[in-house]
């Protein structure tokens, strides 16, 4: 071996041009940035759409009548101040909700306050029993010890009643206000009386009607015709992605196209969307042709299409990464020739991570200088950071003979493209009409009309005004369509071309020993993204096909969905913490056993697998030779389906589920498993500690009680109970008990918003009044036009809707309250009662803000980074068990990998909730004040990034393996074990690395393999197997393992860049600087 050369100045030189070198590229572009307060304000505006505007007046017209049933004498004489919380409630209702999501916040709002309102009657009845006649203080001690038993209890029961059961949130908010009014109130009744919470109660309950009344009665919404419209838009959008991806991969549009990081956004909010409004459908009765079950049918489907569309743009990424990274290497040879032509070392032929050369000898040409060139590169891709770290010595490497290599591929690839092109672009366009035909079926089976689509009724007349009748029948036209030809068939018909031309010219790409090429594997993997995209539309344009046929006629439909899942499913209406349940902060934050449910499925299947006998696994290049099978999968009609076939049959319990001491699954460093009697009852004593009492919803609801026992002691004292009365500094403990999170708590961008809108509100109901008067019309009308934009703020302000929703309530209640004061009373006037209010929200506000603090403060940027490590950590648990379930060494039962993917799938949307949730905490984080140090903010907006990348390549190789049958898994895990344990290792060590050291803010050690030379090297050594020689080649089998090899190394790729950039963030250990410097 040649002896090493250093020379600084080309090191330098590289190091400050590094657009020269050959980086591994991650597949999502460039880092998304996050929208400034001038693009969001700019949304907002863009948000106000017909329908949006209509519910703002919907939601305005109940708050209006509310206010105004306020306003009238006899009303406000019957239920006293108390009255305005019909327009408080009107209020904590989201008017974005469709009438099913606010029939059950009525439904459960009403059953809570009447349960606050018992349990409050109660406290105040056996505190009247303990008041001494004789004593003519108000505040005695018997009475209030009474009434603070039944506040802190009741507060305690209803925050983990709020935690448990995201639907009660609303009733939770409005029952805690009930009770806190009645029992402060108590104190201050010499005589037991049920008044004021019969008052309050009522009053509440009348809100809840009001608004269920007004979105039910006028222009009711069609969750139906609202799910279809939302599905329209999704697959006017897969189309357009699917359209520009594919042909951007075949060269024939030299177009920009998104980028993976911005697909993956918009196929997350149209898919969110998609999923919010079929739980909308589910969960109410309606009139329409198409059933709730159809609309689950449909649903699935989307949700399986956009994996493969996903893959279709990671499939255009990999190429053009490929070709990019040839071009660079080419001009830096060609550069490196002409400076230093003598001086060069020489090795056979470059071995990149995209496999250029693809040699096949597994010990030639070692990586050179790719492990340091490679961990600079993926720092530099992550961020543009400065890194203070000593330079490393380079080696200078001309490879000999690598320009004629590289364009051999080069040419050979884009020949077999111009041959298979028409191929790809025939079921492409066949695609796309299927699309553009189901679209044409779906408006017409909701009569809807693009033209007046989310428009007022009268537009219709305007438009036909504008381009005449003529031109209205011609576009009319345009929007029929045969109804007796099926859309699947010419679809079918271009699948079945596919299969038999995919495989054309596909030879070309081996070597002269047989060995396959890595773009071979990259081209099947565009194939069978491209396969199952197509597949799985033919079942969706089949499906609605039919759906065409058979719902021809409008029908009442009840929902169809389980009391179980009707009562415990969480639904995503508030985007941002601001008005998040304390529910889903807890599930963001404290998600719920993800890794504990992986790693118990993953014991289940090693018992199963030590309960069955052991079989030897047959060799199938032994058996004899079979045909050849061209085609992938074969498509599968959609078919309408009823009710009861498309409940799901319920399985029974797994005994080794119900063992809560299973001695395969009891891991605990502390003690050993538990043995006697004595310990087995300890144990099940610590478990029951563990999850029912040192817990997050545990922890809040103490929270709360600290904070009701604070800010209502003054209520309790005999100097202080009037004034705490007049004052109504009730409304401080209801803030503080509202906006309470079980874990991030106020932070301070939640109380910067919140005291924002109570300024606002303040501010326009000192105008407000003033300008009327103080007379009820002049109240009425004025206060319905300042609620409009808090209104579309509280809609579709995201990030401000805390704040909108503060200004609404804080006009409400200072307007009411100053309205309802004594005419004879002087001395209290607008001003004052603008001063009380404000005063007790803020305090209220910063209470919530205090009490987050303990144990000890944290910002929202460690709470960020504290979530993205436990992120990290569960992809780990996520990727460990997938491979439990590839590389198992018994055939699985249908049911048992059933109810694999199942689970799979539901810690996957587990997973991408999180990142979401975390992204939204990313942008709130921006708004601290950044005392020690400015935050890393673009390093994180990467950092999520990548994960998204990990987690959406994580389900595709799941989505793939599924396809592969167990003996053809079995062929390959068996003769690559040693180089696939090592490759496990090396993904798991550095998903578990960079979690910890994130965690913890500990320097990350140096690698023991990189993820990127593992993968590679178990690809070299399956290439080089019989079952990938070129007489395979027609085994779907071939094409799904090559799909997952792909994915495999691009995931390689993103974990390199997931552990380069949390280096930048905690810092490399001393030892790998070093040993970057000497070696």
């Amino acid at each position: 071996m040649n002896k090493k050369k250093t020379r600084p100045k080309e090191s330098s030189e590289r190091a400050e041009n590094p657009s020269r070198r050959f980086r591994l590229s991650t597949t999502s572009g460039h880092p998304l940035p996050i929208q400034t307060i001038q693009q969001r304000l700019k949304g907002l505006w863009q948000s106000l759409t017909w329908p949006i505007c209509l519910k703002i007046l919907k939601a305005n017209m109940a708050l209006t009548i509310a206010f105004g049933l306020f306003l009238v004498d006899p009303i406000r004489r019957l239920t006293g101040a108390s009255g305005i919380l019909a327009a408080v409630a009107v209020e904590f209702v989201h008017p974005s909700k469709s009438y099913g999501f606010l029939a059950e916040d009525v439904l459960f709002g009403s059953i809570m306050c009447c349960l606050a309102a018992a349990w409050s009657i109660l406290g105040t009845f056996l505190s009247s029993l303990t008041r001494d006649p004789n004593d003519p203080s108000v505040a005695q001690p018997k009475v209030c010890a009474v009434l603070v038993f039944f506040l802190i209890i009741g507060c305690f029961f209803l925050s983990i009643i709020r935690i448990k059961i995201e639907k009660a949130n609303v009733g939770g908010m409005l029952a805690a206000t009930i009770m806190m009014l009645s029992l402060t109130t108590a104190v201050l009744n010499v005589e037991f009386t049920v008044v004021p919470t019969l008052q309050a109660l009522l009053s509440t309950l009348v809100g809840f009607f009001l608004i269920f009344l007004v979105f039910l009665l006028i222009f009711p919404e069609n969750s139906t015709e609202v799910y279809v419209e939302q599905l329209v838009k999704v697959l006017e959008a897969f189309n357009d992605i699917s359209r520009h991806q594919v042909h951007r991969f075949l060269q024939t549009d030299t177009k920009k196209v998104d980028s993976i990081a911005l697909m993956h956004k918009k196929l997350d909010l149209l898919i969110t969307a998609l999923i919010e409004k079929k739980r909308m459908a589910r969960r109410e009765p309606s009139y329409n042709a198409m059933a709730p079950t159809d609309i689950s049918e449909l649903t699935a489907l989307i949700k399986q299409i956009h994996v493969p569309l996903r893959g279709l743009g990671v499939s255009r990424a990999m190429e053009e990464n490929m070709r990019h990274a040839e071009e660079k290497m080419m001009e830096q040879e060609e550069s490196e020739k002409q400076t230093d032509p003598g001086e060069n070392e020489r090795i056979e032929r470059p071995r990149s991570y995209y496999g250029d050369t693809d040699d096949e000898e597994e010990g030639v040409g070692e990586i050179v200088e790719e492990e340091n060139e490679d961990q600079r590169s993926l720092s530099h891709d992550s961020n543009n950071s400065n890194d203070s770290s000593p330079s490393v010595r380079h080696r200078k490497v001309q490879w000999e003979d690598s320009i004629k290599v590289m364009t051999y591929w080069k040419h050979e690839y884009d020949k077999i493209l111009t041959i298979v092109k028409p191929t790809y672009l025939h079921l492409a366009d066949a695609c796309i009409q299927a699309f553009q035909e189901s679209i044409k079926r779906l408006r017409r089976m909701q009569s809807l009309d693009p033209r007046y689509q989310s428009r007022p009724y009268v537009y219709r007349y305007y438009y036909r005004w504008k381009v005449g009748r003529e031109r209205e029948r011609e576009e009319a036209k345009m929007l029929e369509y045969d109804s007796s030809q099926d859309p699947s068939v010419p679809l079918f018909e271009a699948i079945q071309r596919f299969h038999q031309h995919r495989l054309v010219g596909l030879d070309r790409l081996y070597t002269t020993t047989g060995v396959p090429r890595r773009i071979l594997f990259l081209l099947l993997t565009f194939q069978f993204n491209l396969h199952t995209f197509a597949k799985l539309l033919y079942t969706l344009t089949s499906l609605i096909y039919e759906l065409d046929h058979y719902r021809s006629r409008k029908r009442l439909w009840w929902p169809h969905i389980t009391f179980n899942k009707w009562l415990f499913q969480s639904h995503g209406t508030e985007d941002s913490f601001e008005l998040e349940t304390p529910a889903a902060i807890a599930d963001a934050t404290h998600p719920i056993g993800i890794e504990r449910s992986l790693t118990r499925r993953a014991t289940l299947i090693a018992a199963a697998s030590r309960r069955r006998s052991t079989t030897i696994i047959a060799d199938l290049e032994s058996q004899e030779k079979k045909q050849s099978i061209y085609r992938l999968d074969t498509p599968y009609r959609g078919r309408v389906r009823t009710p009861s076939e498309h409940r799901e049959k319920k399985q029974a319990v797994n005994p080794w589920r119900e063992n809560a001491l299973d001695p395969m699954d009891y891991h605990d460093p502390d003690v050993s498993y538990p043995v006697t009697r004595t310990q087995r009852t300890f144990y099940k004593l610590h478990t029951f500690l563990t999850d029912y009492v040192y817990t997050t919803e545990a922890a809040f609801a103490f929270r709360a009680i600290i904070v009701v026992a604070a800010l209502s002691l003054p209520a309790f004292l005999e100097q202080s109970a009037r004034w705490y009365a007049d004052y109504r500094g009730q409304w401080a403990v209801v803030v503080a008990l509202i906006w309470m999170g079980p874990s991030v708590g106020s932070n301070l961008f939640g109380t910067m918003t919140r005291t924002v809108g109570t300024f606002i509100g303040a501010i326009q109901s000192i105008i407000i009044w003033e300008i009327a008067r103080g007379t009820a019309p002049g109240l009425i009308v004025l206060s319905f036009v300042a609620n409009l934009p808090w209104l579309l703020v509280y809609i579709h302000g995201k990030f401000w809707k805390a704040g909108g929703l503060f200004a609404l309530i804080t006009t409400s209640l200072i307007l009411g309250y100053t309205y309802n004061i004594d005419p004879h009373n002087r001395d209290t006037t607008i001003f004052i009662i603008t001063y009380e209010r404000t005063v007790t929200c803020i305090v209220g506000v910063i209470a919530a803000l205090i009490i987050s603090i303990f144990p000890y403060p944290k910002t929202g940027r460690v709470e960020l980074r504290h979530r993205i490590s436990k992120t990290i950590s569960e992809l780990g648990a996520l990727y460990s068990t997938f491979l439990a379930l590839l590389v198992r060494d018994t055939p699985e039962d249908p049911d048992e990998r059933r109810a694999d993917r199942k689970l799979f799938q539901a810690v996957a949307t587990g997973i991408r909730q999180q990142i979401k949730g975390e992204r939204v905490l990313l942008e709130q984080s921006r708004f601290e004040p950044t005392l020690r140090g400015t935050f890393p903010e673009s390093k994180y907006v990467h950092l999520l990034q990548v994960l998204e990348n990990i987690l959406s390549l994580v389900i595709g190789m799941e989505f793939v393996t599924q396809n592969i049958s167990f003996e053809w898994r079995m062929m390959v895990v068996k003769d690559t074990w040693k180089a696939r344990k090592q490759m496990i290792a090396s993904y798991l060590t550095a998903l578990h690395l960079s979690a910890d050291s994130l965690n913890n803010k500990t320097p990350l050690p140096p690698y023991v393999i990189r993820p990127t030379k593992a993968r590679r090297v178990l690809t070299n050594m399956a290439r080089r197997m019989d079952i990938f020689k070129i007489e395979h080649l027609g085994e779907r089998e071939y094409t799904y393992y090559s799909t997952y090899m792909m994915n495999s190394e691009q995931l390689a790729v993103e974990l390199e860049l997931l552990m380069a950039t949390v280096r930048d963030l905690v810092g490399p250990d001393s030892v790998s600087i070093w040993l970057n410097y000497k070696h």
